[in-house]
Parts: structure tokens; C-alpha cells; sequence
């Protein structure tokens, strides 16, 4: 078993991170340089964010109508086990209804131009 870190917290009661070497965490450590502890700390909640949460949750690549509703099937069964939180899930889906709106709105427009095309060479 790990040892815990020797240090304290701001309310006095013992550290329970892991010990490193020296017998303190690395929030404790008394050898590491100040900077670079306090920009190591800035870092730590931004990967907790609801935009970071929402992008994990969601591919890079872009998604059939298909993928989405499959994708999103997934993200409400996790949040209904407990295993995403419900601001994820509600996120993500904001996000679905946008790419849903864009293919909806990129496919009538595409059909216009179609549209607009076969007149113009009819009327020529």
C-alpha cells in the first residue's frame, strides 16, 4: 500500500493523496518550484468543464443522421446509469440538435441550387 502524503490541508486534517519519494503529495511537496505548482494547479478543473466533458463525448469525425441517434442512445443510457452527468447529456444533445439543424438547412439548400439549375436550363 501507497503511503500518504505527510502534508496538511487548508482545514488542518491530513492529506490522503499518495506520497511521492520525499513523503509528500504533489501539492505538498516542499522541493517543487511555486510557478510551475500553481500553473499545474490552474490546469486541473479545465478538463472537468461541461465543454470538455460535451467533446469527449462526442466523435471528431462527422456524423450520419444514423451515428447521431446511435451516439446519443449511448450518452442517455450513461447518464441514466450515472456514469455522465445529466449536463453532459444535455450538452451533447444541444450539440446533436444543432448538426441536425445544419444538415436539414445544407440539404434544402443543396435541392434549391438543383432546383434553380434545372429551371435556369429549361428557360435558356
Amino acid at each position: 500500500m501507497q503511503a500518504q502524503c505527510s502534508g496538511t490541508t487548508k482545514a488542518g486534517s491530513a492529506c490522503r493523496a499518495p506520497a511521492q519519494a520525499n513523503g509528500f503529495c504533489v501539492s505538498h511537496d516542499p522541493d517543487r518550484n511555486p510557478i510551475e505548482l500553481a500553473e499545474w494547479r490552474s490546469q486541473g478543473g479545465k478538463g472537468k468543464s461541461n465543454r470538455a466533458r460535451a467533446a469527449k463525448e462526442l466523435p471528431d469525425v462527422p456524423l450520419t443522421s444514423a451515428d447521431l441517434h446511435a451516439h446519443l442512445g449511448s450518452v442517455f443510457l450513461r447518464v441514466i446509469a450515472g456514469k455522465v452527468e445529466p449536463n453532459v447529456g444535455t450538452a451533447a444533445a444541444n450539440i446533436a440538435r444543432v448538426m441536425t439543424e445544419i444538415a436539414k438547412t445544407s440539404d434544402i439548400e443543396g435541392r434549391l441550387i438543383d432546383l434553380e439549375r434545372r429551371l435556369t436550363g429549361r428557360v435558356s
